[in-house]
């Protein structure tokens, strides 16, 4: 049961921005109807070995994981609001995708995991996420923002998020090296487990904090 709780967390974000969504649709938040639904389909599908081929089903999560980097990179952009910083970080972005090609189709190949792609993702990822709270200590009323701002809990989320699966993606890395995956199962069930229930957990609590506010 231990082992697949995070599906439990990704249902509630899900039914939670579902329930609040007469106030999210009037938002960017209403993206997050459709891309949690997928994520949900992908861990279902995962675990019944629905993407598997040639008893692999490595490729999905490559391909997943990219999902997730595009559409969290994109909208913690939105939450920036240096203009400067913004035109580096969309060039970064872009750089990150080709690299993110690149890989595939050279170095670590399309049935193997893209370890190297997922760690430098996640890192943009952080940076993003700490600039976003650069910014936010810089405003006089921050402690207001921190309070009930739904981009705080989002950002909060993605930044813990990151933060563990850099660890759980950094071991995988280490243990493919060294072809010993003795652990493996172990760090896959902490690490994992903590990451989304941070990251849905932080989610939900953004979504009712939309629902909360006044049109």
């Amino acid at each position: 049961m231990f082992r697949r709780l995070y599906l439990v967390f990704e249902l509630v974000a899900l039914l939670t921005v579902l329930f609040c969504f007469d106030k999210i649709k009037k938002t960017a938040y209403k993206y997050f109807a459709p891309y949690l639904a997928f994520v949900l389909i992908y861990e279902v599908g995962s675990i019944e070995n629905w993407f598997v081929i040639d008893h692999k089903n490595l490729w999905i999560s490559n391909i997943t994981l990219d999902i997730f980097f595009v559409f969290y990179s994109v909208f913690l952009t939105q939450l920036i609001r240096s203009i400067k910083f913004k035109g580096w970080i969309k060039y970064i972005i872009i750089l990150s995708i080709l690299f993110s090609i690149i890989n595939t189709i050279f170095i670590q190949g399309f049935w193997e995991l893209n370890t190297i792609t997922i760690l430098i993702q996640f890192v943009i990822l952080i940076a993003l996420a700490c600039f976003y709270f650069y910014e936010l200590m810089l405003q006089p009323n921050y402690v207001f923002n921190i309070a009930s701002g739904p981009g705080f809990w989002m950002s909060t989320g993605v930044l813990f998020f990151c933060l563990t699966e850099f660890l759980f993606y950094s071991a995988f890395a280490y243990m493919a090296y060294e072809k010993n995956y003795t652990h493996y199962d172990i760090v896959q069930l902490v690490l994992s487990n903590i990451a989304n229930a941070i990251l849905y957990s932080c989610l939900t609590i953004s979504f009712l904090c939309i629902q909360k506010m006044k049109c």
